[in-house]
């Protein structure tokens, strides 16, 4: 049933959304998700529904932002969001009546929903963090013949730095140009594509999935410290892999993508983390454990807080927790075989296999 969001969705929504964004964000990305929560309620409030509320025809967009969430060296503001969806809006024969994520936290979505009078739905392309467009495509890039648009948007004539990219075709190509604008933008730019209507996202996507933020959060909420640790593997029915040092954190930025590996030892064994912008694959004893879409994190082992990638530097201390795809909502995207080869290209492991 539809109903309006508030603050304690808002910190529960922050809580669990910096997790399954599997090791994009952390603390370092707490106040900017925050106050793009309080923004959208302030702006006029966000209304949560279900995609069964909705007509299978009702026309959606996704609001989302494209490039490397740790490493790079981006400046983005809150306007840029709504001015993508804006334009996207603009290009469209049919008005959109709500929007979805890309993947949680999802702050940014929710401040279009608010800006723009539209209905937040309760689904997203994927309900963990990944790397590309595609993955977060709902099965798209093995469907050429469908066409969206994309839009990216920063910046503001009165500043003299506006930049606007629109693009038009297929999720494959589109998306290549959008990883190009994040490139050019400093390693990221906030987004919007579509249009996509109810019954395909209800099919393809990932419904639910910020319900399911939401659960975790108030879960991971009421405990604190090592509990919450406790308190996020029995949530998601996973698996504390490891808790102990990082020996190793080799990720770098370049060409859109923050890539390298992370590798953590504890008193039973280490754990070496493969990764392309979020965690990608997990290994423990010479044996994969995990592999995207699988749900891959890590909190801090004293304080239970969500620690990103890239505020895991060697010497601090982890825990790393796994679970299994089938826990938590998945798009249809994260599981298509088109979108893998290049990941693997680049990080030189096999990741189809374990599909």
């Amino acid at each position: 049933m539809a109903r309006t969001l508030t603050m304690d969705d808002a910190e529960a929504g922050l809580v669990g959304g910096l997790f399954l964004s599997a090791g994009g964000s952390g603390r370092n990305a707490i106040a900017k998700n925050r106050g793009l929560g309080r923004m959208a309620l302030d702006y006029g409030g966000v209304r949560l529904v279900q995609l069964g509320e909705l007509d299978p025809d009702a026309t959606i967009i996704t609001a989302t932002a494209v490039g490397a969430p740790g490493f790079a060296n981006w400046s983005i503001f809150p306007r840029d969001a709504i001015n993508a969806a804006r334009r996207l809006i603009d290009k469209l024969d049919k008005p959109p009546v709500g929007v979805i994520c890309g993947h949680v936290p999802g702050f940014n979505a929710w401040l279009v929903a608010a800006a723009l009078g539209l209905d937040y739905v309760d689904a997203a392309s994927n309900g963990r963090g990944h790397p590309t467009v595609k993955m977060g495509g709902m099965g798209l890039a093995s469907r050429l013949d469908i066409s969206i648009t994309q839009v990216g948007c920063s910046g503001s004539k009165a500043d003299n730095n506006e930049l606007a990219v629109v693009v038009d075709g297929d999720i494959v190509r589109t998306s290549n140009l959008m990883r190009q604008a994040a490139v050019v933008n400093g390693g990221l730019i906030y987004a919007a594509r579509g249009p996509l209507n109810a019954g395909f996202i209800k099919e393809n996507g990932a419904p639910g999935a910020i319900s399911f933020q939401l659960d975790l959060g108030r879960a991971m909420l009421a405990a604190s410290g090592a509990d919450r640790i406790l308190a996020t593997v029995e949530f998601l029915g996973g698996e504390l892999l490891v808790e102990g040092e990082v020996t190793e954190n080799t990720v770098t930025y370049g060409g859109g993508f923050d890539l390298g590996q992370m590798k953590v030892r504890g008193s039973n064994g280490e754990a070496v983390l493969g990764i392309y912008n979020e965690f990608m694959t997990a290994d423990f004893g010479g044996r994969r454990v995990a592999t995207f879409p699988d749900m891959i994190g890590t909190l801090d082992p004293r304080s239970g807080d969500v620690v990103s990638i890239s505020e895991s530097k060697p010497g601090s201390r982890v825990a790393v927790i796994v679970a299994h795809r089938s826990k938590f909502p998945v798009g249809k995207g994260a599981l298509d075989p088109a979108v893998f080869p290049e990941v693997e290209k680049a990080m030189g492991v096999d990741m189809r296999s374990y599909l």
